[in-house]
């Protein structure tokens, strides 16, 4: 399984940073996901999950809205509020 790294950041510091297969994300234009070698993006978000998948598993976030950005197999995501999901 090949991998990128990502990065979920809040105004208060990082919620997640690691290894991941692929990130799926409320886009304001619709979902998406990102998966390793995705074209360069940059998108806006809505609130809703985002689902991590890692050689851990599937972790699941709740956002507030925000923004993402991907280039070269790192991508990073930035939100007002990140909830873990259980």
């Amino acid at each position: 399984m090949s991998t990128f790294k990502a990065k979920i950041l809040t105004p208060e510091g990082s919620v997640f940073e690691g290894e991941v297969s692929g990130v799926k994300m409320p886009g304001t234009q619709g979902s998406f996901e990102v998966k390793t070698n995705h074209a360069p993006i940059v998108s806006t978000l809505q609130a809703g999950r985002v689902t991590v998948r890692s050689s851990e598993g599937e972790q699941n976030f709740q956002i507030s809205g925000g923004m993402v950005e991907s280039a070269s197999n790192e991508l990073t995501l930035l939100a007002e509020s990140v909830e873990l999901q259980s």
